[in-house]
């Protein structure tokens, strides 16, 4: 049995500190992508396809993720190293994505 990459579209961020509270009323969700090689990137992605690409991944302790950011060609492979969750309603409140090598 094989197992097929998952795959996730993320967005460049321009909304950034406390003004995320918006971003996320509207069902986005604040998305951090970092390692070894790169730099820091924002990234936002929709709260229901974030949520389903992390869950067919395996979760926070699953396998890396194909992340491709819109607008531009390059593919990073990445793992979700830590995600926020709100304590009182249990949304999602951020996401880190750390890269792996390959």
């Amino acid at each position: 049995m094989t197992t097929q990459a998952v795959s996730l579209e993320l967005e460049p961020r321009e909304t950034l500190g406390k003004k995320v509270k918006a971003l996320r009323r509207s069902g986005i969700v604040p998305v951090h992508l970092y390692g070894r090689g790169i730099e820091s990137r924002a990234l936002q992605c929709e709260v229901r396809t974030l949520l389903r690409a992390i869950s067919r991944s395996g979760g926070e302790f699953g396998q890396p993720m194909s992340l491709n950011i819109s607008g531009e060609s390059d593919t990073y492979t990445a793992e979700a190293s830590h995600i926020q969750w709100d304590p009182r309603t249990g949304d999602v409140l951020h996401v880190d994505f750390r890269t792996v090598s390959a």
